[in-house]
């Protein structure tokens, strides 16, 4: 067996890596490893490694010059957004302040704090909340950065401007505060390894884990081992993050799921004959509209006056029950209950859209384009790149876009 050979083989048995080894930068890679053992021929260094499967140092080293371990603050802001607009929700409503959040191959550390930032940005009361952040990683040295919480310029190259009320210099670094560094911790972790020695002490599983750019090393099967021991982790409700280019080949399908469109989440659902036709209904409701939604010139007709809910009543919940209503053919109390959730958010931009598609159906085109302007003044004061809450991933821009096409030269 050749030393390249031999050396994918050790990968493979510690790491689960399977990765092609280029001869040209192999030489190069395995004696600087080399060096840093204590080793002064390849040949010996290589013959030793079984002898070193468990040694701290080697774990690095190998770690450090065979993986790209390049990570930066907000990699990806499609994810981020969606974290922010729809899981982030999700969590608040459910009123337990409490959260658990799991960056599996964290790096250096970017990412978790990416998630605590947003956090402390999204919920005025954080501090009260009991939190769980972990950042784990194979690379010993990694964790060491992650938790000394210092980063150059180069981290920092697609960062929103707000961040930086939760950084100073230092030197031509720059630090983390501490209120960031305080809600996260870092630990050593194989991610081939079985994940209990990572799971929150509260209730033993994870409201998201994040296991992105990780996968890519791994072979299929060993992939597939790694996300179904994952999966298991996380509460129901929950969500398992990745990339899309590590989305495919089966190795998030799971029973009792539901993946979104884009490739970067699978949310573990508990219920699944009710909550997937639910979910599913929310991202097909677009298609719906397109088709549907208002083609003639409006009749005059006014609204009809609802009674006001009570002040303890949720606007997700009238949704939901509005969504539920129409699926069963009770239209009538589907416009009571999108009514009544748009009176607790008048702003609540998918009950709007949704609302406006029954009214078209009934041929009440006047108000149903009230309710369409009304989403779309709304979208107007958005990011191009939000994600619409309960859109199942479409961004105000997208929607803004389908809105203006369904309406058409007819309504100008």
């Amino acid at each position: 067996m050749s030393m390249i050979e031999e050396t994918q083989t050790f990968l493979l048995d510690v790491f689960g890596w399977k990765i092609e080894i280029h001869e040209p930068t192999f030489e190069a890679k395995l004696g600087r490893v080399c060096k840093e053992l204590g080793f002064l021929e390849l040949d010996s260094c290589v013959k030793s490694l079984k002898d070193l499967q468990k040694d701290a140092k080697t774990l690095q080293a190998f770690s450090r010059e065979f993986s790209v371990g390049e990570t930066y603050f907000f990699r990806d802001l499609k994810f981020f957004d969606y974290f922010k607009s729809v899981v982030i929700p999700q969590i608040v409503q459910k009123n337990e302040r409490k959260l658990s959040v799991w960056s599996v191959g964290c790096g250096s550390g970017e990412e978790l704090y990416s998630i605590a930032m947003i956090l402390r940005e999204s919920i005025p009361n954080i501090d009260e909340w009991n939190l769980f952040l972990l950042g784990t990683d194979v690379n010993p040295e990694a964790i060491d950065k992650a938790k000394k919480g210092v980063f150059t310029q180069f981290s920092f190259r697609q960062t929103p401007q707000w961040y930086k009320s939760y950084f100073k210099a230092l030197d031509g670094k720059f630090e983390i505060s501490s209120k960031i560094k305080k809600m996260v911790r870092f630990k050593y972790h194989n991610a081939i390894d079985e994940p209990y020695g990572c799971l929150p002490p509260d209730s033993l599983k994870f409201d998201l884990i994040l296991i992105k750019n990780v996968l890519i090393y791994f072979d299929k099967q060993k992939a597939k081992t790694v996300v179904n021991s994952l999966f298991g982790v996380i509460k129901e409700g929950g969500y398992l993050a990745t990339t899309p280019a590590e989305y495919g080949g089966g190795i998030f399908d799971f029973p009792n799921s539901l993946r979104s469109p884009d490739g970067y989440l699978v949310q573990k659902l508990s219920r699944p004959n009710e909550e997937i036709a639910v979910l599913q209904e929310e991202r097909q409701i677009f298609k719906t509209v397109i088709e549907n939604v208002l083609e003639s010139e409006p009749p005059s007709e006014p609204e009809p006056k609802q009674p006001k809910p009570a002040p303890t009543e949720d606007k997700y919940d009238y949704y939901h029950k509005a969504l539920k209503s129409v699926k069963e053919g009770d239209v009538e109390k589907a416009k009571i209950f999108f009514r009544r959730a748009l009176y607790l958010d008048k702003d609540f931009v998918m009950a709007h859209v949704v609302l406006a598609n029954v009214l078209k159906k009934e041929k009440k085109f006047e108000s149903a384009i009230k309710h369409v302007d009304n989403a779309k003044a709304k979208l107007l004061t958005l990011e191009p790149q939000d994600v619409v809450e309960l859109s199942g991933g479409i961004t105000a821009s997208d929607l803004l876009a389908m809105l203006d096409a369904i309406k058409g030269d007819a309504f100008e």
